[in-house]
């Protein structure tokens, strides 16, 4: 009897499922063979679908972020002030760390920390969100020295490495699985070192 018809790739319906994947296992443990037999396809039919392992990782950083940084950085953009937009974006992260749905740490910043990515698909895609995140962070920064909430006399880029060194160190501090005051103190601890008028 002839074989069926491989079974075809939902895009959008497999990300969710290849995000925590790569975000449990890593880069270099998970093989294509294990996300298409997670998937119930072929890997010839995930390739097809979306490339070559880089590609697929690529896809799922960028999905990550759509899903579970983007959020917070929409909070950080709407609100009053940037003491107000840092409390609601960390309060995302906090949300996503204590979820035990979720694989501990942050895919992001463990991907990022792990500087595996030079050149390729994959060094593009955390390029270009890290440049994303840290061009809306020092927007918000120059409108905070501007508008008298931060010291005037305060360097904006010394604020940002140590805003994006914090949301490290808290992405660091959730494999230690802590609890949510534990986080929001470290939050605020983070906060009150922040350089305000």
């Amino acid at each position: 009897m002839a074989a069926g018809r491989p079974r075809a790739l939902d895009v959008e319906a497999s990300l969710p499922v290849i995000v925590r994947l790569f975000w449990r296992d890593g880069f270099d443990r998970l093989t294509l063979d294990d996300v298409a037999s997670q998937l119930g396809v072929t890997k010839p039919t995930l390739c097809r679908a979306l490339g070559d392992k880089e590609g697929i990782f690529s896809r799922a950083i960028e999905a990550y972020y759509q899903t579970h940084i983007r959020p917070g950085e929409e909070r950080l953009e709407a609100a009053p002030t940037l003491r107000r937009g840092l409390e609601g974006c960390f309060a995302t992260s906090v949300e996503r760390m204590l979820d035990e749905t979720n694989p501990q740490g942050c895919f992001l910043t463990d991907t990022t920390l792990l500087g595996a990515f030079t050149t390729g698909p994959v060094a593009q895609t955390l390029g270009t969100i890290q440049s994303r995140t840290a061009a809306l962070l020092m927007r918000r920064i120059q409108d905070a020295i501007d508008d008298g909430e931060l010291a005037a006399d305060v360097e904006p880029t010394t604020v940002l490495n140590y805003v994006m060194a914090q949301f490290a160190a808290i992405s660091a501090l959730s494999r230690a699985s802590p609890s949510r005051p534990q986080l929001e103190r470290a939050v605020g601890f983070m906060l009150d070192g922040l350089p305000w008028a």
